[in-house]
């Protein structure tokens, strides 16, 4: 038996005997171990057990004064609990109950009095052995709980890091949001977008945006606004700013706006990268927290207010009215989905008629919708909703299906003759599609319309989507007879440069100008200048929006060749344009 693997090992001997401490004493001393404690009151075990390292193993008597070995097991437990050393028993009695009870409350083994020297060594010896093991177990247990400890704090740090600018992430955003408004804090929310951080990234990679946003951070770290709050990752080009506000301060919008035109200028402008000079600007919608705010609806509202892009707002402070427009934009895009599928959206004409001769030239197919749950909605509501959906493309397939075929019908009916042209508006989307001048063609076919009498109206910020596509499929539709005209002509990006290459055959003024032609002397000079220059390329003139006989006497003055509106009539039902052709014999010219 070698006693030196334990030699070091701390025993304390508990008996009331002096003897009994004195002779367990000697027998260990003599093999060796060095570190025992002797008490032959049991009341000193207790402050022992608290203010010095707890011992390795215990030999506890049971019947003693003050406290019995009973008690000094329950005292153990109590005051080292999972930490308590092994307990062998000292007793002279080995009757069935003591080895019992002792047992039960923990005692793992008995030496029997008188101490055979040989005995005491052996069961010592296989005890701390066990107890030996079983702390190394416990050492490696408790190692391996704290280095799971360290990775699961490691990965919960990593899961509220944005990790390539190392800002808190969304998710720790939310979590500090709503930690500060449970403490009945007031708080502000800046979302904030980098535009042009994504173009950017395509240009140069994704490794210079990268850095571009990390240098946002780092820039917006060292602002006096920084340590006031905390600034976040939201998404690629995003961030949001948390800013607490000052105790019993009532939100104050010129405050808040000022706060977010200091980000603004601190991160808008020209950022060097890799001796890159890269320009960015900044757009932020600002929110504040109510009494039942929660995080999300803090953010939601200041990422609803944020300024279009474009727009010549920097920074804009949210308010209801955009939660209202935004659950009317939710409504109607819902209803549209199903207008379009139940086939519920009906087309108008509006007349076109001759300024000289009062003649009825053509008309142009108007889209509308009245909704059973939301009324009549107004085209510059529904139309723009569209566009920006992706619903235009089959709204526009309908357009063009319907009012074909009910230019076919009116043809057909001899309502309508081979000068009437009708005009059908086109959206980018459907322009650029591939194919659909052919497509287009393909409806004349299966109507039997003549290619010539429909005419396709386009607006110029459409033409600029891709002047070059443009170009190619109206010269395809030209090709065929197919005319077009360029829709609100004046208000849009249009080159002259393109337009010359174009092939237009129709510029429309737009409303806008006709409507303060009377009065005002700029509008009625860029009437006359849109209408010089159609004539110089070729090209005819339509007015829109003419609504009084002094509109319409001017607008001839000016040459202009055609012209819609409510002077000559509202855009019409079917059953009403068709009255009109029969019933309109009334000249232009006759009121001028």
């Amino acid at each position: 038996m070698d006693t030196q693997q334990f030699s070091q090992a701390r025993i304390l001997i508990v008996d009331d005997t002096p003897v009994n401490v004195h002779l367990l004493e000697s027998i260990l001393d003599e093999a060796g171990y060095t570190e025992l404690h002797g008490l032959t009151d049991p009341r000193q075990v207790e402050p022992l057990l608290r203010y010095e390292p707890a011992p390795d193993l215990v030999l506890l008597d049971i019947r003693m004064p003050y406290l019995s070995g009973y008690e000094v097991l329950e005292l153990i437990d109590q005051t080292l609990g999972e930490s308590a050393p092994p307990v062998v028993v000292l007793t002279a009695q080995t009757d069935a109950e003591t080895r019992s009870k002792a047992l039960a409350m923990g005692a793992l083994d008995f030496i029997t009095k008188p101490f055979d020297q040989h005995e005491v060594l052996q069961r010592i010896h296989n005890i701390l052995a066990v107890h030996s093991r079983s702390m190394e177990r416990r050492n490696r247990s408790l190692e391996l709980e704290a280095m799971v400890a360290e990775r699961t704090a490691e990965l919960q740090a990593q899961s509220l890091q944005e990790p390539v600018t190392g800002l808190p992430n969304r998710r720790a955003l939310l979590m500090q949001a709503t930690e500060w408004l449970k403490q009945a804090q007031s708080l502000a929310g800046y979302f904030i977008v980098a535009d042009g951080l994504d173009d950017i990234a395509r240009l140069h990679g994704y490794t210079i945006a990268e850095t571009l946003a990390t240098q946002l951070g780092q820039l917006f770290s060292r602002s006096p606004l920084a340590g006031k709050g905390m600034l976040g990752c939201w998404g690629n080009h995003e961030f949001v700013f948390l800013l607490p506000q000052p105790a019993g301060q009532e939100a104050d919008a010129a405050r808040l706006l000022r706060s977010a035109e200091r980000i603004a200028r601190l991160l808008s402008g020209e950022h060097e990268v890799d001796d890159m000079r890269l320009s960015l600007t900044v757009r932020i919608g600002i929110s504040h927290s109510s009494r039942d705010s929660t995080a999300q609806e803090l953010i939601r509202q200041a990422a609803l207010a944020l300024p279009k892009e474009g727009s010549s707002l920097t920074c804009q402070l949210y308010s209801a009215d955009m939660t209202r427009q935004l659950e009317r934009r939710s409504q109607l895009l819902q209803q549209l989905r199903l207008a379009i599928q139940q086939q519920a959206l009906h087309l108008v004409y509006q007349p076109k008629v001759d300024l000289q001769t009062g003649q009825l030239l053509g008309a142009e197919a108007l889209m509308r919708w009245q909704n059973p749950l939301l009324g009549a909605i107004s085209p510059l509501e529904f139309i723009p909703l569209a566009e920006t959906t992706g619903l235009i493309l089959p709204m526009g397939e309908w357009l063009l299906d319907e009012s074909m075929q009910q230019l076919s019908q009116w043809r057909t009916q001899g309502i309508i003759d081979d000068s009437f042209v009708l005009a059908i508006n086109l959206s980018g989307s459907q322009l650029m599609q591939e194919g659909f001048a052919e497509q287009l063609l393909s409806r004349c076919l299966h109507w039997s319309i003549p290619p010539q009498v429909i005419q396709v109206e386009i607006t110029e910020s459409t033409l600029m989507i891709d002047i070059h596509k443009a170009i190619d499929q109206l010269n395809r539709l030209s090709e065929v007879g197919i005319s077009a005209a360029i829709d609100d002509f004046g208000t849009g990006y249009s080159s002259l440069a393109y337009l010359r290459q174009l092939p237009v055959q129709v510029l429309k003024i737009d409303r806008s100008f006709v409507t303060g032609i009377e009065n005002n002397v700029e509008d009625r000079r860029l009437a006359e200048t849109i209408t010089t220059l159609a004539h110089n390329l070729g090209c005819q003139v339509v007015a829109e929006g003419v609504e009084t006989e002094s509109q319409a006497r001017l607008l001839l003055h000016l040459k202009c060749e055609q012209g819609q509106g409510y002077y000559f009539s509202r855009p019409l039902s079917v059953v009403d344009f068709e009255h009109y052709t029969r019933t309109h014999t009334c000249s232009a010219a006759d009121h001028l």
